[in-house]
């Protein structure tokens, strides 16, 4: 009788905890406004505009991250969706864009091979903020995601073992 209680009281956590990651999700959804150029302080315009060059912008968002207003612009430059995140005042906090295994550095180049063994690299992304660029990578191994961060250095800095099985990851990162 005691083991039945338990196994119910761990099934209603582990939906309580589903519910809360599912809110969470949609709270993010609702904090960020997709918005027009037009829309967001002439600073942030400035930012957006010269990364952006000649190339049309797909979308613009604002979220409050830590008390500050950030807005993303997404773009597509040479075929490559980029994405750069600006603070109200025109101050850019980080820019990302995807990139394929050759275009890494050697050492990230090296890491990610080490990291992916026989499995598959999914996704790198390049993320430059504050003058320094590190890499978010994700690599299917057996069957399961890993996301791991990876200085230009190709030293691990992060690694998100996520261990969930292929097609059971989370949406596309833009």
């Amino acid at each position: 009788m005691q083991i039945k209680t338990i196994v119910s009281g761990i099934a209603a956590l582990a939906l309580v905890a589903g519910l809360a990651i599912n809110v969470s999700a949609e709270e993010k959804e609702e904090n960020e406004k997709p918005l027009a150029l037009a829309d967001v302080p002439a600073a942030v315009q400035s930012a957006i505009k010269q990364f952006a060059g000649s190339n049309p912008i797909e979308r613009i968002t604002q979220e409050s991250e830590d008390n500050k207003t950030i807005f993303e612009a997404v773009v597509t430059i040479h075929g490559s969706k980029q994405a750069i995140e600006v603070f109200a005042d025109g101050t850019v906090n980080q820019t990302e864009k995807r990139v394929s295994l050759k275009d890494a550095p050697d050492p990230v180049q090296a890491a990610i091979k080490s990291l992916a063994g026989s499995g598959t690299v999914d996704e790198i992304v390049e993320e430059t903020s504050d003058g320094k660029k590190n890499y978010e990578v994700e690599v299917t191994v057996n069957g399961k995601k890993r996301e791991v961060h990876i200085d230009a250095n190709g030293k691990i800095e992060k690694d998100e073992g996520r261990c969930e099985h292929k097609g059971h990851g989370h949406g596309d990162k833009d």
